[in-house]
This record gives C-alpha cells, structure tokens and sequence, in this order.
C-alpha cells in the first residue's frame, strides 16, 4: 500500500478555503432581512451561514481525514474537495442573486436563498464526505 503524499493537505486546505471564502461573502453580499413599520433590516445571512461554515467544515475535515493515508484515494480527496468547492459556489450564487419573498402590508422582505442555501450546502458537503468514504473503500474479498 502506497501513502499519500503532501497533496492531501493541499487539498484539505483548497476546501477549507473555499467554504470560508463562500460564507465570507455570502454574509457581505447576501440581501439583508427587512421587518417592521420602520423597516428595520437584519443581516441574516450574516448570523446564520458562519454557523453553517462551521458545520461543513467539520464534515469536510472528518471525511478528508478518512480519506487520507493511501495514495490510491487520492481521486476521492481530489473529487471531495472540487465537489465541496462547487456546491458552495452555487450555495453563493443562489444566496446572493434570488429574490428576496415579500409579505404582509408592512412588507416584510425575507431572502429564503440566503436562509436556505448554507444549509443545504452544508448537508450536500457532508452527503459528499459520506459518499467520497464509502466508494473509496476497497471491494471485499468474496
């Protein structure tokens, strides 16, 4: 059995990066929660997605670090880290871009993407972890 070489960590840190530089900007750039009379606005995306960051984080280290120690991986910790990447682009772009839903007569403007969209980025990086473990172990012997 072969080990790994540095580029685990390099790819480690390729998808750590990539989920922080999406949480950063979804809470800079996603539309604020707008409420009230007075129209009070709250940055939502602000408070929750670094929560979320987190969460995805954690999972991506735990199933990176699962995948380590064995250069014939190398694919799923390569794959992990492109599929975590991407899933939290578009967790960026969707959060960033959809309409904000308005509703009652002091309309109360809500931005469901920016709500909804880490989560789901979150639950899809730790769904990639899962799979990238379980296709990356080798075929029982019959």
């Amino acid at each position: 059995m072969a080990t790994a070489d540095g580029s685990w960590v390099l790819w480690t840190v390729a998808g750590i990066v990539g989920v922080w530089v999406a949480v950063t900007l979804i809470s800079l750039l996603a539309p604020d929660m707008v409420t009230g009379s007075e129209q009070q606005h709250l940055a939502v995306a602000a408070f929750g997605t670094w929560v979320w960051g987190l969460v995805a984080t954690g999972a991506f280290v735990w199933a990176m670090g699962k995948l380590r120690g064995n250069a014939a991986r190398q694919p799923f910790w390569i794959g992990l880290t492109v599929a975590t990447v991407a899933v939290w682009l578009i967790a960026t772009i969707l959060s960033i871009t959809l309409p904000v839903v308005e509703t009652g007569s002091d309309p109360t403007r809500l931005p469901i993407g920016a709500m909804v969209a880490p989560i789901a980025a979150t639950l899809l990086t730790a769904l990639a972890g899962i799979a990238a473990g379980v296709l990356s172990r080798p075929p029982e012997p019959s």
